[in-house]
């Protein structure tokens, strides 16, 4: 198992795609024991990705593992995070710090 696990998410990060996007997550979990989320190229952003988001923080967290982003939300990532009603952090890049349990 590595350390660390850099996980690229691109364009849609909707209910369209969240079936592939939490596979692809489920593996990187499975194989590191921290994950970093790049969602720098990402177009959309709707609530079914933030609850994927939060539940797998919360897998991770069971299973002593860390969730992070790349960089403190913006753009499409902190609108949806305002419009769900998550203040972005300002610069918190852990997915245990925006989603407090």
């Amino acid at each position: 198992m590595s350390p660390s696990s850099v996980v690229p998410l691109y364009e849609r990060l909707t209910i369209a795609t969240v079936e592939a996007i939490h596979a692809k997550l489920r593996e990187a979990l499975a194989g590191a024991d921290a994950i970093t989320l790049d969602c720098s190229q990402a177009s959309e952003i709707d609530v079914t990705f933030l609850q994927l988001l939060v539940s797998t923080q919360r897998a991770a967290t069971r299973s002593g593992k860390a969730v992070r982003l790349a960089a403190a939300p913006s753009g499409v990532l902190a609108d949806a995070l305002r419009r769900c009603g998550f203040a972005p952090a300002g610069t918190a890049t852990s997915l245990a710090e925006i989603f407090p349990s």
